[in-house]
């Protein structure tokens, strides 16, 4: 029941993100997309959306994202609160980013009962442009408090050029 329910969230986000990104184009700024990766403690693939809102002040985005982690008997899934800022590197279409930012994490064993904790991730990555419409990005999170120790992600973002 529970990787049932996972399943057909993540189902639902990638709907969401998908028909966010067809739309993207029309809103200067944001960005919405999918990513992929790896976590550390507990082991885990990790599937996920992320979205740029855009700037809050200069440089610094509001980038909220959703992540699944599945493996090592628990199911996890992450609400992200992150902020991002960009160091934009010249001549190029790349920058380089930093990110802080609360998240709350809803652990799922595959026995027992499940809990929900509170932490903060900090890391950094990087960000290329992807054509005329969006961005790839690569990051590293690490975990502060209760949540996974590291994530490993690589994604791409539609729209926000």
């Amino acid at each position: 029941m529970k990787r049932t329910v996972a399943f057909l969230s993540i189902a639902a986000c990638l709907v969401v993100a998908g028909a966010c990104a067809a739309s993207a184009h029309d809103e200067k700024g944001r960005a919405y997309g999918i990513r992929l990766g790896y976590g550390a403690d507990p082991d885990q693939f990790v599937a996920g959306v992320q979205t740029d809102l855009g700037s809050v002040y200069r440089n610094i985005h509001f980038a909220p994202s959703v992540d699944f982690g599945f493996g090592e008997h628990v199911t996890t899934i992450g609400f992200n609160g992150d902020l991002k800022a960009f160091l934009y590197l010249p001549k190029a279409e790349a920058a380089l980013y930093a990110l802080a930012g609360p998240s709350i994490e809803i652990w799922s064993p595959d026995e027992g009962d499940g809990d929900t904790e509170i932490g903060v991730y900090v890391g950094g990555g990087v960000r290329a442009g992807l054509g005329e419409r969006g961005w790839y990005n690569l990051e590293a999170r690490f975990g502060i408090g209760d949540v996974p120790e590291f994530r490993i992600l690589i994604g791409v973002l539609f729209g926000g050029r």
